[in-house]
């Protein structure tokens, strides 16, 4: 780094980037376990309905 003033203002310092850095990565995580939290919700309810089906059905038998 010379000491040329406009060369000094080129340079970003290493913690202005490390802190967008890891905001990025924070967000980009938050939405990656959005997403798979909303995958999982959506299976356990698609898994309660079809036992909730079964359920019936079998009743339905053992009434007879």
């Amino acid at each position: 780094m010379g000491n040329n003033k406009k060369e000094q203002l080129k340079h970003i310092p290493a913690r202005e980037v490390n802190a967008a850095s890891t905001a990025k990565k924070r967000e980009e995580h938050q939405d990656k376990q959005k997403n798979q939290g909303e995958l999982v919700v959506k299976w356990i309810f698609g898994v309660l309905v079809a036992l909730a089906i079964i359920y019936m059905i079998w009743s339905m038998f053992i009434v007879q």
